[in-house]
């Protein structure tokens, strides 16, 4: 129980650190990139900058409901499922894979659904009717962990890593890398973390005010992008396997902000002319989808060729 507990202890400041520092280094930069002053890092408001947005949230008033509740929950049980060593990881089974997509779809839902409310009743129609919007901006990168899945063999993220100990699986999918990485990029830029607007998907914008609920939401949508983010590291590019003389779990700190910086580039590199969440979404389904489905297909060939056929 008590090495559970470390575990767990162990898990959380992981995020939490992570976090802080990712929603510094993601402000900071998107002020310099967008040309603005943003805050001094030699300041009171600079190191310390979320910790008083953090406060700046808590002081205001605003109501919650159950999606904010589900959201915070979900974004921190998406995380029991990540090893972050060989030795440190909360859940291990056979299907780590599948179960880290229903906690990121969950996460996903509620960041949204808990937007389509007024002060007095939620608008059910509407979030049925943009449910299937918000689902389609999970196939991209559930297919490209499908397809890494049926290269390794396993849906164990655990045995995924351990099966990148001669070459990385980058090189056996640089089209799911590409998709995975693109896929990050349009949820962060829907989720607009780094700017003033509150995230939205169209017709889903009627969020009101400001308080500990938006704190939430903030919260989650760095947990969810760096969770993508992460998850990319384990799946692609070897995790926190040693390489060389240097630490697994050194390489795997390395690889992450190697990416997280990939990512925000990435993202001011579309430009700020590309915020509508509609372009976005059909630019989510006229190519990122067609892409991943293209690239699932190829691979369940060549596995079908390997695995049964026997003519690869």
């Amino acid at each position: 129980m008590i090495i559970i507990l470390k575990k767990i202890a162990y898990v959380l400041i992981i995020i939490g650190s992570n976090i802080y520092i990712c929603s510094y280094l993601g402000s900071k930069l998107s002020a310099r990139m967008e040309l603005r002053r943003g805050y001094g890092p030699t300041r009171v408001c600079g190191m310390g900058f979320p910790v008083i947005r953090f406060f700046s949230y808590a002081a205001r008033r605003k109501q919650t409901n159950v999606w904010t509740l589900v959201l915070f929950v979900s974004s921190l049980l998406i995380w029991s499922v990540a090893p972050f060593s060989s030795g440190l990881f909360l859940i291990d089974m056979d299907s780590t894979l599948i179960l880290a997509y229903i906690f990121y779809l969950i996460v996903l839902m509620a960041s949204f659904s808990g937007q389509v409310k007024t002060g007095y009743v939620i608008v059910y129609g509407q979030m049925v009717k943009k449910i299937v919007s918000v689902i389609s901006l999970a196939i991209p990168f559930f297919l490209s962990a499908i397809s890494i899945a049926l290269v390794d063999r396993t849906l164990n993220l655990r045995e995924v890593v351990n099966y990148q100990n001669e070459y990385w699986n980058i090189i056996y999918q640089p089209l799911g890398f590409i998709i995975a990485i693109f896929s990050t990029v349009l949820i962060s830029k829907i989720l607009k973390l780094n700017r003033r607007q509150t995230l939205h998907i169209q017709g889903m914008d009627s969020m009101e005010g400001s308080g500990f609920s938006n704190m939430i939401h903030r919260f989650s949508g760095y947990s969810l992008v760096i969770f993508m983010i992460y998850m990319i590291a384990l799946l692609y590019l070897g995790g926190y396997r040693n390489m060389y003389f240097v630490r697994g779990e050194i390489m795997l700190g390395i690889k992450f902000y190697i990416l997280f910086f990939a990512v925000i580039f990435c993202e001011k590199a579309v430009g700020s002319d590309l915020s509508d969440s509609g372009l976005l979404l059909r630019i989510n389904g006229k190519f990122l989808i067609p892409m991943s489905i293209i690239n699932f297909l190829a691979t369940m060939g060549f596995f079908i060729y390997r695995n049964i056929c026997g003519l690869v």
